[in-house]
């Protein structure tokens, strides 16, 4: 019996590990009252984003249209409604999650000079999601 819960014990330990390794990963950031993070390249580090994403209000995803491919090394801007910068940003993977004061903010993205504005309304314990896609490369 007292092998059993042993083992038990062990293989529950050994099960959780990975959920922890994963989340080191991702290395929250700040910028003034921003914090960040960015993220997502490979399979645990898509996981450890997923670990993270209830504590941040503003998930934003970057991909090619109709391709599925996902892209990272996306210039981020965070502006107030005034269009004061809060957040001025490499991503570095496909996913940028960010925790924001409740209020509307324009968002900015560049991907090899083609840039996408979006206004998004943050509030408080709610999540917004934004979803920007660049077109296809000629040739691809």
């Amino acid at each position: 019996m007292k092998r059993l819960r042993l083992v038990l014990i062990l293989s529950n330990i050994l099960f959780c590990f990975p959920a922890f390794a994963d989340q080191s990963l991702i290395k929250p950031q700040s910028q003034g009252e921003v914090t960040f993070v960015s993220g997502g390249v490979g399979v645990d580090e898509q996981n450890a984003m997923q670990a993270i994403r209830a504590d941040f209000n503003l998930h934003l995803l970057f991909s090619i249209k109709g391709t599925g491919e996902y892209v990272s090394d996306v210039t981020v801007r965070i502006a107030d409604s005034s269009g004061n910068a809060l957040l001025e940003s490499v991503s570095d993977g496909p996913m940028l999650f960010a925790k924001l004061k409740p209020g509307r903010y324009i968002v900015t993205v560049d991907r090899d000079g083609q840039a996408i504005r979006k206004t998004v309304k943050v509030g408080g314990p709610q999540r917004t999601s934004l979803s920007f896609t660049w077109p296809r490369e000629q040739g691809d």
